[in-house]
């Protein structure tokens, strides 16, 4: 149970590691943050539906599915935790501006549905 969380949350961190900066650097000046930030979602939630049905195993019964969903919830939370202090202590932080709730939205739907993915595991 512990090992599948580890990997369904280090995957969900890495896919969102790596768009990001496509989000920031490349869409959100072209297209706006919010559009951006619905982009990324869109192409986020196939990426972590493939993870969870590559990580979490058929047939576990709810309590286990449900520790998995912490688990991975919580590595992605510390991952990104980490990241963000990481850019505050090199100015990264500043030289971006702050999202509005608007385009912060698509980031807490995805951390929702990072945690239902395993529920849904047969």
């Amino acid at each position: 149970m512990i090992r599948a969380g580890l990997m369904l949350g280090g995957l969900a961190f890495l896919a969102g590691l790596c768009a990001g900066p496509v989000r920031e650097l490349l869409l959100a000046p072209r297209i706006g943050g919010l559009a951006a930030a619905w982009l990324e979602a869109a192409v986020l939630a196939p990426i972590l539906a493939w993870a969870a049905w590559r990580c979490v195993p058929a047939g576990l019964t709810l309590p286990r599915r449900a520790g998995i969903a912490a688990v991975a919830l919580a590595v992605s939370l510390l991952g990104e935790a980490a990241l963000s202090l990481a850019f505050q202590a090199t100015g990264l932080a500043t030289a971006r501006s702050p999202r509005t709730p608007a385009e912060q939205l698509p980031g807490i739907l995805m951390l929702g549905w990072l945690a239902a993915l395993p529920m849904l595991r047969r």
